[in-house]
């Protein structure tokens, strides 16, 4: 994404949602953690967050904290969040979608 014209949708504390004017990639950052997205890709992400819950889906960790493991398409990389991490995501994820919703409906007025 780094030649890419890229506008912020969202952004909050720990959390940069943005996407390009030109290719339509979008980029999420969050914490130390960096995730580009095409349109669809976006979407399915969206869908698999929502669906996850901390409680059903927490797994104790080596250093005692219970985490959500967040799968990627690669079979080697995974994003571990402790509670607060993974609702603070999941609500960033869910804002940023919502924002990104009203930009394009506005710009299509």
């Amino acid at each position: 994404m780094s030649a890419c014209k890229t506008e912020i949708i969202y952004q909050n504390k720990d959390f940069i949602f943005t996407k390009c004017m030109d290719c339509s990639r979008m980029g999420l950052m969050y914490h130390q953690v960096m995730i580009g997205f095409d349109e669809i890709n976006f979407s399915a992400f969206i869908r698999y967050l929502k669906q996850l819950d901390f409680e059903t889906y927490k797994y104790p960790c080596i250093d005692g904290i219970d985490r959500v493991i967040i799968e990627t398409y690669h079979q080697d990389i995974q994003f571990s969040f402790s509670e607060e991490e993974f609702y603070t995501l999941k609500a960033g994820v869910i804002e940023a979608n919502e924002q990104l919703q009203l930009i394009e409906m506005i710009r299509k007025l």
